[in-house]
């Protein structure tokens, strides 16, 4: 089946994704031949990055530029391949002020907010952030959430935040890579009480932190079926992508 990207920093010249646009082009090259087939760019928004709004400003130019280049691209060498912009957004204590002042994008232009977190954030942090958000009238979709090892020793507010209605992001290198360990446990004790909601590949380059998902998606199937492969490749993905709400 298809597969729906909403995490990955494939627009050239723009974060610490791709370097530039040849570099872009050959993501989405490895993409398409991957099976994925909608891709919403998230480039990278840290707010205390900028000075001044216009900063920001500049910013997003240079990612509506690259983003042009891309749809170019997709247009000529692949027209079944969709695009859409979002942000992967570092939450912090103004973050909210941010997004009332429409500085970052939400997953293309809808209620979906893809947020990450530094990795040592305390649970009771990110449960507010999240508390925050909503009341807000976002949905935030929580970035690779195997990297909070506070979630790890709590694992009640594992099932706390998804009663929330945090959506659960799990990157596909660390399903494809799961084996032994704390993270392969902890991402296994999601799979197992059904809170994995999307994989994406967080690509950042065309040799590390590729954008793949299918080996994730094989190794899913195999363990969980084949069902739970395409909801969490593709149907939760689209409905982030479409601001249909998932549960």
């Amino acid at each position: 089946f298809e597969m729906a990207d909403i995490h990955c920093h494939m627009l050239g010249g723009v974060d610490d994704g791709a370097k530039d646009l040849n570099e872009m082009y050959t993501m989405m090259d490895m993409a398409y031949a991957d099976g994925i087939r909608h891709i919403c760019f998230t480039p990278h928004f840290k707010t205390y990055h900028f000075r001044r709004t216009s900063d920001i400003d500049k910013y997003n130019s240079v990612i509506a530029n690259s983003f042009n280049e891309a749809v170019k691209y997709a247009e000529e060498k692949y027209p079944d391949l969709r695009l859409y912009l979002g942000n992967e957004v570092m939450y912090h204590s103004d973050v909210i002020e941010s997004s009332e002042s429409s500085h970052f994008k939400r997953i293309n232009g809808g209620s979906y907010f893809l947020v990450e977190f530094q990795p040592e954030v305390s649970v009771y942090d990110m449960r507010n952030a999240v508390r925050n958000l909503l009341r807000k009238g976002y949905r935030p979709v929580i970035a690779h959430v195997e990297r909070y090892m506070e979630l790890y020793k709590k694992p009640e507010f594992v099932k706390e935040l998804r009663e929330y209605g945090a959506i659960f992001q799990v990157n596909a290198s660390s399903v494809a890579k799961m084996r032994f360990g704390k993270v392969s446990s902890f991402i296994k004790s999601l799979f197992k009480k059904s809170y994995v909601d999307i994989i994406a590949t967080d690509a950042h380059s065309s040799e590390v932190y590729t954008p793949i998902m299918s080996e994730a998606a094989k190794k899913i199937a195999k363990s969980y079926g084949e069902d739970v492969a395409k909801r969490v490749c593709l149907t939760n993905p689209l409905a982030t992508i479409n601001d249909v709400k998932l549960f």
